[in-house]
């Protein structure tokens, strides 16, 4: 980025005339700025950085705009790159223009275009650009011997380094964040395993308590199942006993059913027999029989029949009485079937109740929501422990980002590079001043002065000797600046010059000169005491003119 021109009006003490200054692009210039207190000579700086970034630190917007006229306007004009860019911006009334190339740029939203111009065109961020465009001797005036945190200071404000410590601040703070959520994620942890412990300990009382109201009926059911078990071991022995009369009846039965059926078998085929003797005939071919074998066998016959009806009645009655027997032995081992059934039926249902009782400790309604609430307490306990681990992982995380951004971090590597450069820009230059002393940093960026190769105290130092000194900081840091931007073409510097004798006066104009010339960066001194005017390329005279400031520029010959 180099600014091509900028002008303005309205804005502070300037008035409603248009205050223009014209960069030379080919060559850097330095311009001998001139003015009473209060003229006007940082509102120059003021417009340049308004205009670039729409605001400036420590100022209210409201107080920007010249009070009587208000209608405050800013207009730069840049070349970035291959880019040229016309910026315009206006308080009381508020406006915002970009031009790029000569075409309006999109304005669809104020910050996009704003960020869009940072990251994209000018590439120096905002806290950089107001950090470094004005140097004023004052930040260095006690940087010989100022204490650590007020050089840390100073530091960070030339280096860009305030951007680490935000960055190291937004971390800390969320990394502070994160604690306190992870103590949080304990604090919920430790309410959850304490609410587990109780309602554990609640349902281990719960089924102490109901273990001991079943034992006793679970003994009591045992003992009737004992009872039943002996009942039963009696009956299936009657039963086995039953059993084996049963069958020897049966087999009795069986033979003397078998006898009588015989019997009568024999009866009527004796019957029949008697019946064919009677006719004096065979009954097998009909021949005519002899009388004394016709009555030998009739008289058999008759024997048979007149003694067979008692034998059948006598067997009948036996089998009667057999078949008797058995029936009422069957009767016996029926009611002890049944018996032995409703015995089992009993111990079964005994069983079932044993079973149920056992049971009940673990299926009761009471006991399923002490279950349901261990694990919801579990589930709850593992999403919980799932995100502190995730919260812990990025706090550790962070606390890794923030050493990086700390002063051990990248501060430190970047204190390291630039310090060889430094500490080379500022021998060179106090030997080109022709110090009786010389000066370094080292990595605490404290300043070390020696004289014949002993180390003094930096008060020991005239107060001349401490203004080259800070010149000669000043000028390096400015080259270091300037290979860190080399888009940088501006700078002011303010009271550069005050309590130093002419010889220095002229020798650190001279480098100064020499400096910005190599670097190609247009310098603003501003100073309160007579300058040589012929070392400075021009004049910017700040004047009053009926109540408003405004400026002149001349070349010095």
């Amino acid at each position: 980025m180099k600014i091509k021109s900028i002008e303005f009006k309205n804005i502070a003490s300037y008035g409603n005339k248009i205050q223009k200054i014209e960069f030379d692009q080919d060559t850097a210039e330095l311009y001998l700025t001139l003015g009473k207190n209060g003229d006007g000579k940082t509102t120059i700086a003021n417009a340049i950085i308004f205009a670039l970034y729409g605001k400036v630190e420590g100022v209210r917007m409201s107080d920007l705009p010249n009070r009587i006229n208000k209608d405050m306007l800013v207009r730069i004009k840049l070349k970035c790159g291959t880019m040229d860019v016309e910026i315009e911006r206006g308080l009381a009334p508020n406006k915002f223009s970009v031009m790029i190339n000569g075409v309006e740029f999109d304005k669809a939203g104020k910050r996009s275009v704003q960020e869009y111009l940072e990251e994209e065109v000018f590439g120096i961020p905002y806290h950089v650009f107001k950090n470094i465009i004005i140097l004023s001797i004052n930040d260095f005036k006690s940087f010989l011997t100022m204490s650590p945190s007020d050089k840390k200071q100073i530091v960070d404000k030339m280096f860009g380094f305030s951007v680490l410590n935000d960055m190291q601040r937004i971390v800390k703070e969320e990394r502070k964040t994160l604690k306190n959520d992870i103590d949080s994620y304990d604090a919920e942890l430790r309410q959850i395993d304490e609410s587990i412990v109780q309602v554990r300990i609640k349902l281990n009382q719960l089924q102490a308590e109901s273990q001991n109201r079943n034992n006793d009926q679970i003994e009591k059911l045992k003992s009737q199942l004992i009872k039943f078990d002996e009942n039963k071991s009696k009956l299936e022995e009657a039963r086995s006993k039953i059993s084996e009369s049963l069958g020897s009846f049966e087999i009795e039965f069986d033979q003397e059913s078998d006898n009588y059926n015989k019997l009568k078998y024999e009866f009527e085929a004796a019957k029949k027999k008697l019946a064919l003797y009677e006719n004096n005939t065979c009954p097998t071919c009909e021949a005519p029989m002899d009388s004394e074998f016709h009555s030998h066998r009739k008289g058999e016959y008759t024997t048979v029949i007149e003694g067979m009806p008692t034998k059948i009645e006598k067997t009948e009655k036996k089998v009667q009485s057999i078949k008797n027997k058995l029936n009422e032995v069957r009767l016996k081992e029926r009611a002890v079937l049944e018996k032995v059934s409703s015995l089992n039926a009993n111990m079964k249902s005994l069983k079932n109740e044993l079973i149920r009782i056992k049971e009940s400790a673990t299926s009761s309604g009471e006991f399923d929501h002490l279950n349901d609430l261990i694990k919801q307490f579990e589930s709850q306990e593992i999403v919980k422990s799932k995100e502190k681990s995730e919260q812990s992982n990025d706090y550790h995380f962070l606390e890794i980002i923030e050493s990086i951004l700390g002063e051990d971090g990248v501060k430190n590597l970047a204190v390291k590079t630039i310090l060889p450069g430094l500490n080379t820009n500022i021998a060179a230059m106090a030997n080109t001043m022709h110090l009786s002393f010389h000066i370094r940093f080292n990595e605490k960026f404290d300043c070390i002065i020696t004289h014949l190769g002993e180390e003094v105290n930096p008060m020991t130092l005239s107060t001349g000797e401490r203004k080259k000194a800070d010149f000669i900081i000043i000028i390096a840091i400015i080259k270091i600046l300037k290979l860190r931007f080399p888009q940088l073409n501006l700078l002011f510097l303010d009271e550069l010059l005050s309590s130093v004798d002419a010889d220095g006066v002229y020798n650190i104009l001279k480098i100064l000169s020499q400096v910005i010339k190599e670097n190609q960066i247009n310098t603003f001194v501003i100073n309160h005491t007579v300058l040589p005017h012929e070392i400075f390329d021009k004049k910017l005279q700040i004047y009053r003119e009926n109540g408003f400031s405004k400026f002149e520029i001349e070349g010095i010959d």
